[in-house]
């Protein structure tokens, strides 16, 4: 299942650290960065995400004929580029992004779902643990009679 995608636009480097930085619950599935930025460059963001935020998927773009010698590796968009070249890179970002996220999703109720298990395994050996100690007694008595 694809959830809905949604684009956050940043007027530049700086915006969009805060933007990533207001993203608390990681809903970000990917980041699309041009690589000539006023105040924060393209490569800053993306070595700083790198760093920071190593599972967030980015892609750059640029209209430079020579690539920055300090560009990470990343997918990038020469520009111009049409729709079909924008979602051939950025769509397999976000499709593998939202599918980490549902699977963290199915972790952490499995993990719900078996603590809840261990939890009702616990009641269950109390009983039976009671209902050993039952019979002993029960045995203690009996023998106590004859």
């Amino acid at each position: 299942m694809v959830e809905r995608t949604t684009v956050v636009e940043a007027a530049d480097g700086e915006e969009a650290i805060r933007l990533i930085e207001e993203d608390e619950t990681q809903l970000l599935d990917a980041v699309l960065t041009d690589l000539a930025m006023p105040r924060v460059s393209g490569s800053e963001l993306i070595a700083l995400l790198l760093e920071c935020r190593p599972a967030l998927p980015i892609a750059a773009m640029s209209g430079m004929d020579r690539l920055p010698l300090d560009v990470p590796a990343v997918p990038i968009l020469r520009k111009p580029f049409g729709p079909e070249e924008l979602i051939e890179t950025v769509a397999p970002l976000v499709l593998k992004s939202q599918a980490a996220r549902l699977q963290a999703r199915q972790m952490r109720a499995d993990a719900a779902e078996s603590r809840s298990l261990a939890g009702r395994q616990r009641i269950l050996a109390r009983k039976q643990q009671a209902r050993s100690a039952d019979l002993m007694k029960a045995l203690l008595q009996l023998r106590e009679r004859q």
